[in-house]
């Protein structure tokens, strides 16, 4: 009888776990990249807010994010900038929580636009008559930071 590989089964195994692996990492580069046009969206749509500003960190992929700018709070702070009262637990020091749509009077962005592909910039509304638009010097208020 012919064999099926020649690769021992721990081998095989150790293969299947690598190929798991690397869709896993695929796919999270994947949804990285389409939460980054989300918020790359709302910014241009609505103006300047936390979804456009260097200093929100959103990794978690939802709509809300952690504000650098305010500096590190008490876990406290933390859990109130998600409107949490009262919990069990008190979480560690860290950066309060803000909504996407929130923006605050430390608003920040030095990223140069014009480095990114033209597709890309049409379709998360930074193209307005065949150029690269300003960047929003507007607000939009709404949401709530800590």
């Amino acid at each position: 009888m012919r064999a099926w590989s020649h690769f021992s089964p721990e081998e095989i195994e150790r293969r299947r776990q690598a190929s798991v692996a690397a869709m896993t990492e695929f796919k999270r580069a994947e949804f990285e990249h389409w939460h980054q046009a989300w918020r790359d969206r709302l910014y241009w749509s609505i103006g300047q807010c936390c979804a456009g500003c260097d200093h929100w960190i959103s990794d978690g992929g939802g709509k809300s994010g952690q504000c650098s700018a305010a500096g590190i709070v008490s876990g406290g702070q933390v859990l109130k900038s998600m409107g949490i009262t009262s919990a069990s637990f008190l979480p560690s020091p860290g950066f309060p929580y803000s909504e996407a749509s929130f923006h605050c009077g430390k608003f920040k962005d030095d990223f140069d636009w014009s480095t990114l592909d033209w597709e890309y910039l049409s379709s998360i509304g930074a193209v307005r008559h065949g150029a690269l638009r300003n960047k929003p010097t507007t607000t939009r208020t709404g949401g709530s930071h800590g």
